[in-house]
């Protein structure tokens, strides 16, 4: 449902249209009048009927212009009269020319937006570019309609498709929220980890003899000299605990036998 206004004035725009709209819009006029005055008629929440809400002298004379232009072309009308029967019982009888609702300030405001015609000729352009392409060569044929009034029905939409757009936000927000806690404790769980391996590779190292160092003393009945007892000299009285041996590291061939060279040497 549509009243199309490519141009401000009524004749202009129902010359601009091609014979099918144009014989269509006679009867979509009836509609929305109805819609307008009848209690209980159906469309009452459409967009293309709230537009003229308040204006209904103005839509019925866009629908007259309508009809003497498809007159003027040759076809036999019957929807004038349906109008102007309509509108009498509604209460509004004559219907004033366009020049006199112009200068009366009874046009709807929307007729003088420039988004509200420029998409009603991008509509015009999609639905026949051959016959209106010529007409808005510059004009997109992607533009939306520009509806200037809402019903409560589609604000009430509008409000649960904002609603439901806001919850899946914040479920978004949430799951990204989690996911970011997991993956710093699994983080956490593995500095953790190789802190502990870590610390095991130090006391490992610590409690290993370095390179050079005798080994523990271990006694006859098992007895240890603990590192803070201090260096265990064998060849020094009282330096080596009652009941111990020194376990002294293997010596290498290399250096049993360097050091059986010097014995020779010496008994020489």
């Amino acid at each position: 449902m549509q009243t199309f206004v490519p141009h401000v004035d009524f004749e202009r725009s129902a010359r601009a249209l091609d014979v099918k709209r144009l014989g269509k819009q006679r009867v979509e006029v009836i509609q929305i009048v109805r819609a307008l005055t009848v209690p209980g008629y159906a469309w009452k929440n459409h967009p293309a009927v709230l537009m003229w809400r308040g204006h209904e002298e103005a839509l019925g004379r866009y629908g007259l212009v309508m009809c003497d232009v498809w007159v003027d072309l040759g076809f036999d009308d019957t929807c004038a009269a349906t109008i102007v029967d309509d509108l009498a019982t509604a209460g509004i009888s004559p219907v004033r020319t366009y020049d006199e609702l112009a200068a009366a300030g009874a046009l709807p405001p929307w007729l003088f937006d420039d988004d509200v015609r420029r998409s009603h000729r991008s509509a015009l352009v999609r639905k026949d570019a051959d016959h209106y392409r010529p007409q808005f060569p510059d004009v997109p044929d992607d533009v939306e309609y520009v509806w200037t009034v809402r019903s409560e029905a589609v604000i009430a939409r509008e409000r649960t498709k904002a609603e439901n757009a806001e919850k899946r936000r914040l479920r978004t927000v949430e799951r990204e929220a989690q996911l970011l806690l997991t993956q710093q404790a699994a983080d956490r769980r593995r500095r953790s980890a190789a802190a502990r391996k870590g610390w095991a590779t130090r006391r490992e190292a610590r409690q290993a003899p370095s390179k050079g160092q005798s080994l523990p003393l271990v006694g006859a009945g098992g007895c240890r000299v603990p590192r803070r007892a201090g260096r265990v000299d064998p060849g020094r009285p009282g330096s080596t605990p009652q009941g111990c041996q020194p376990v002294r590291l293997a010596h290498s061939p290399a250096r049993t036998h360097a050091s059986s060279n010097q014995g020779s040497l010496a008994s020489a």
